[in-house]
């Protein structure tokens, strides 16, 4: 029974050096950054007014 892969640990073919970039993907990458950023405050913000109109009760 023989060694699986020749013996060889990794495949022969490995990554390419240069990977191509998109133009668009630090574009992309800003806007789903702001988006996170816009929807963590409003959500802390919602809790904050729950909070504060359950300490009213």
């Amino acid at each position: 029974m023989g060694a699986v892969n020749g013996a060889r640990i990794r495949p022969q073919r490995l990554f390419p050096r240069i990977v191509p970039v998109r133009p668009n993907l630090i574009q992309e990458s800003t806007m789903a950054d702001l988006a996170f950023v816009v929807i963590t405050i409003a959500s802390f913000a919602l809790v904050a007014l729950v909070a504060k109109g359950v300490t009213k009760l």
